[in-house]
């Protein structure tokens, strides 16, 4: 869009308006002529500037701004060719970035990036972004990412020329996947909800296990966190390679019930108790084969998959209850973890393993429940988190290690809950403050790498209370935030570098009422034009 040429000639006047786009109001004015080759700039009637940008040849070109009535920033990015250009950002009435989208040849191209309320800026882990959004050509394109307000990822959702298409997976906020959706030229065709746990966190239906291109890697059902129902495994081509029957956490016999037919292949001793016993297909060894000793009791068992690959060795009873010690593969022969069942459950210290065998988590269980000290660990060996455990619940200290051995958290939890005083390292600097039952709780603050004072507030059961305090880099105050029990209210205000009040946002029961003095509702119309 561009403005009309005004050029020795009486009419209205044309103001630019930005909000995702360029927008023309056309309102009543007195006699005015547009500069249509040079710099231009608009005003409310109360004297604020509205939008200040070139012209050429009557229309917008280069760098434009945009503003609210109350003189905040709404928005500024640059035109080529007249044409929106490279990075645009928008902000709220308040000042906060509203969202940053990357423009060619004036269409979207590239990621765009949403951004959240400023009140989660102090718990947010990645920025305060709460969307990211791939665009080509005005259009959303592959794969787009959106965020809890604390920074940990919530959804992915696929799209093709704009729609919304094939399997979109929500998280929650551990990042485990717990919805999958499909869709079909955006209509949502199928739901599937996995991966959940009841209030007690047992495990409950469906939990499936997925690789990294989100195809199916196993697929489980559980009852009171026990395996119950038939037990998949795919391959990265989706092929079927394994699949077993458990019921009340047991194996049973009839372990593969899909495929071509079976062979029971058997050898005796000379008293003619049974000395081995296993399944084939087509001369491949499948599902679970015994060893037994003169006696009949079993004293080794292995697990193969559909390929004959060996998964699983140990011992499966005639009952299907695994006991004494047992190593699980994966496909290709690779140690996937080892450790000791009990009575068909997790004893005492296990290790888990990579599939290129580094260690990637070992601790030990009591009855199947992780307890005292688990550990995790990165690429390279180095020590990740390191969390205490006492029947199946995180109680006791837990700290976490970046790369480089430096502690990035650390603190308590009680029965699963964090509690007590908590430290983060997050980006740029340092967060201090306590939980009670999993919840943030008094006096929260964060420090810049060099000490200073970054961010001051203080929680109730998890809600902002009370005053917050933001400082720039040097100490100086930044901004100044009121909450009544996460209730926004009274004067909020922000100070430039050097101090300087800039902007004052008056809030009543969590709404914006006034900015800078002036009432929120009032109209945008009727501006004034200045070359």
């Amino acid at each position: 869009m561009g403005f009309r040429s005004m050029k020795g000639i009486k009419l209205g006047i044309w103001i630019v308006f930005i909000n995702a786009t360029f927008c023309l109001i056309n309102i009543d004015a007195q006699e005015n002529v547009v500069n249509e080759n040079g710099f231009n700039r608009f005003f409310y009637p109360n004297g604020q500037v509205a939008s200040e940008g070139m012209m050429v040849n009557g229309k917008p070109d280069g760098y434009w701004k945009t503003y609210y009535v109350t003189g905040v920033l709404k928005s500024e990015g640059n035109r080529k060719n007249f044409l929106l250009d490279s990075i645009w950002l928008f902000y709220t009435s308040t000042g906060d970035t509203l969202e940053k989208i990357s423009y060619m040849y004036g269409k979207k191209n590239g990621y765009s990036y949403k951004y959240g309320k400023p009140e989660d800026r102090a718990r947010s882990k990645n920025g305060n972004i709460i969307a990211k959004e791939l665009y080509i050509n005005d259009k959303k394109e592959g794969k787009s990412y959106y965020y809890y307000p604390t920074g940990e990822l919530k959804e992915t959702v696929q799209f093709v020329n704009g729609m919304r298409e094939g399997i979109s997976m929500e998280y929650d906020r551990e990042g485990t996947v717990i919805t999958l959706m499909e869709y079909r030229n955006d209509r949502l065709v199928e739901r599937q909800r996995i991966n959940r746990r009841d209030e007690k966190g047992n495990k409950q239906g469906t939990w499936i296990e997925l690789y990294e291109d989100g195809s199916v890697r196993r697929e489980i059902n559980y009852t009171d966190n026990v395996m119950d129902g038939i037990y998949r495994e795919f391959d990265r081509e989706g092929n079927l390679v394994m699949i077993l029957h458990y019921k009340d956490g047991r194996i049973k016999d009839d372990v593969v019930t899909e495929g071509q037919p079976l062979e029971i292949r058997q050898t005796f001793y000379e008293n003619g108790m049974i000395k081995t016993s296993g399944a084939y297909r087509n001369n491949i060894p499948v599902g679970i084969h015994r060893a037994y000793n003169e006696r009949g009791e079993v004293i080794a068992s292995e697990i193969y998959n559909e390929k004959g690959e060996i998964v699983s060795k140990g011992i499966v009873t005639e009952q299907g209850e695994r006991n004494g010690s047992w190593v699980d593969y994966y496909p290709g022969g690779i140690k996937k973890a080892e450790g000791e069942y009990r009575n068909n459950r997790r004893s005492g210290r296990w290790v888990f393993y990579t599939e290129t065998g580094r260690t990637e988590q070992e601790g030990e269980y009591r009855n199947g429940l992780e307890n005292g000290t688990w550990k995790w660990y990165y690429p390279d060996g180095s020590l990740w988190r390191e969390e205490e455990y006492f029947n199946g619940k995180e109680d006791g200290m837990a700290t976490e290690y970046a790369e480089d051995g430096s502690i990035i958290a650390q603190g308590d939890y009680v029965e699963g809950e964090k509690e007590g005083e908590w430290t983060y390292v997050v980006g740029d600097h340092q967060e201090k403050g306590s939980y009670l039952v999993g919840l943030r709780e008094g006096e929260w603050n964060h420090f810049y790498e060099d000490g200073t004072l970054k961010f001051r507030g203080n929680y109730v059961q998890g809600n902002p209370d009370g005053w917050h305090y933001y400082h720039y880099p040097d100490g100086t105050l930044m901004e100044e935030q009121y909450y009544a029990k996460g209730i926004k209210e009274r004067n909020w205000k922000k100070y430039d570098k050097t101090g300087h009040l800039i902007l004052t946002v008056t809030y009543r029961n969590n709404q914006e009422y006034r900015i800078n003095g002036i009432r929120t509702k009032l109209a945008e119309r009727e501006v004034i034009l200045i070359r």
